[in-house]
């Protein structure tokens, strides 16, 4: 699916958008499970801070139908196989509402430091998909990226000792990038924030550095992020893990679906 130069892009950048990759008929079945999904309570949901409203879910693709066929159709598993050279399985999923004016901030930082340092994960072979299910524009607090900073390895963060696992899914981040090693990293790089309609899909790697302001729009701005890591990269034993619903320790690799499995799960069985 992946054109050698959208792989060499990745290779240099860190990250590609795949734009238009589900039509609205594919976004209508993946949005009318959202309220089922942000409404069901537990652990696996975190809420913004002071405004009551869903700030993520996480693991659903465990137990909702649609959203685990999502994470195994070939338009999205064939591109993680191909730029991590592996079979893959699934090490985190989650829903990042960012809702209309109370969607807040993600601070900078890199996934690859939380899955080290939290979940054991020995190399950051590893990579995310990102689904717009909403459009993403200058408002509404796009991904923002530093091309190339994936190839720096891990840079240093302010670290939170005080920190739970919670503290890794909130507005206020167990790691996060100081203005001074922000500055470093973009040096000669700049800032990026990939645009694009709904349906698209932005691929960028576990090791590049990124982060989102606060939706100060009208409109929602609903991403599903499903992490692909190696088959070949799985977790070491960690002394206290992230629950299951955070970092999988299902390590088979994804069998794949027909790629147009969506849409029978948004077809309405007739009288």
């Amino acid at each position: 699916m992946l054109t050698e130069d959208q792989i060499r892009r990745f290779e240099q950048d860190g990250y590609i958008l795949l734009p238009d990759l589900f039509d609205e008929a594919e976004l209508d079945v993946l949005r009318g499970e959202l309220p089922a999904v942000f409404g069901e309570a537990g652990p696996h949901r975190v809420v913004e801070a002071g405004a009551g409203v869903v700030r993520g879910v996480h693991g659903v693709h465990e137990t909702n139908p649609v959203f685990g066929t999502l994470v195994r159709l070939p338009r999205l598993v064939e591109p993680a196989r191909r730029l991590l050279d592996d079979d893959v399985y699934v090490h985190q999923f989650k829903i990042n509402a960012k809702l209309a004016l109370v969607g807040e901030v993600w601070e900078w930082h890199q996934d690859y430091r939380f899955w080290r340092d939290e979940d054991g994960m020995p190399t950051p072979r590893a990579l995310s998909a990102a689904v717009f299910l909403d459009a993403v524009d200058e408002f509404n607090g796009p991904l923002m990226l530093v091309p190339g900073s994936h190839k720096d390895g891990v840079h240093d963060a302010t670290v939170r000792d005080d920190a739970g696992w919670a503290d890794t899914l909130t507005a206020k981040l167990k790691y996060s990038l100081s203005v001074e090693a922000l500055a470093r990293a973009t040096s000669g790089r700049g800032i990026v924030a990939p645009k694009g309609s709904a349906g698209s899909v932005l691929l960028f790697h576990s090791n590049i550095l990124h982060g989102s302001t606060p939706n100060m729009s009208p409109n929602n701005r609903t991403i599903v992020l499903v992490s692909y890591n190696s088959a070949e990269n799985r977790l070491h034993d960690v002394p206290d893990p992230r629950p299951e619903f955070i970092a999988s320790r299902k390590f088979s690799p994804v069998t794949t679906v027909q790629d147009d499995a969506l849409r029978p799960l948004g077809t309405p069985v007739s009288a």
